[in-house]
């Protein structure tokens, strides 16, 4: 991967997008958007998808000044596992969307979905100053509730009937996490984790 890291955790890199590393990560995602396991639970995966499509879907969410999105990559390989960020960050509200997607599948029960959740839980509120941090997903996906969960989210509420997959309806689960909440029970622990010493 070319370019600098802008923030790393314990396991992994998020690395800021550049066009010669967007153009490498869409061919890697042609495997990951058309693979059924790996969407099993996302919108992506509605169509198929090929690095051309892949590729101009990401150049538009990152010629948006409402997101910032980051590749995941792993810290041993060096290898992006996947892409995450802040979207629709509204700088009136002070509060921003919170999206992961770890799609490579080999990587998937290791903790790393929690430590970039973590990682950008403290972006947002240390260098963002957002007050509000939320994020949605299929309530069927108990491993995401459970990283969420044990990166400061609370439940807020229950959408029925939201998402239509694999034959059948899921309800959607919306979490999020308030500004004070989190510097009273996580900021210290993320700041001597993730904070450039």
């Amino acid at each position: 991967m070319s370019g600098q890291f802008f923030l790393a955790g314990e396991k992994i890199i998020l690395k800021q997008v550049e066009i010669k590393d967007l153009k490498n990560f869409s061919k890697l995602a042609v495997k990951w958007v058309n693979d059924g396991v790996v969407t099993y639970y996302l919108f992506t995966g509605q169509t198929p998808k090929n690095s051309e499509q892949i590729f101009n879907d990401f150049k538009k969410l990152l010629d948006s000044h409402e997101n910032v999105i980051f590749l995941i990559v792993d810290k041993k390989t060096k290898k992006p596992i996947g892409y995450a960020g802040l979207y629709e960050i509204n700088l009136t509200a002070r509060k921003a969307e919170f999206r992961v997607f770890i799609l490579e599948k080999n990587f998937w029960g290791k903790g790393l979905g929690t430590e970039v959740t973590e990682l950008l839980t403290f972006y947002g509120f240390d260098r963002l100053n957002l007050n509000r941090i939320y994020l949605g997903f299929t309530a069927d996906n108990k491993g995401a509730g459970k990283a969420y969960a044990k990166a400061g989210f609370k439940e807020e509420g229950i959408l029925k009937q939201d998402i239509y997959r694999n034959s059948q309806y899921y309800d959607s689960i919306r979490m999020a996490v308030l500004r004070d909440e989190y510097y009273k029970k996580q900021y210290l622990e993320h700041k001597n984790r993730f904070s450039i010493k």
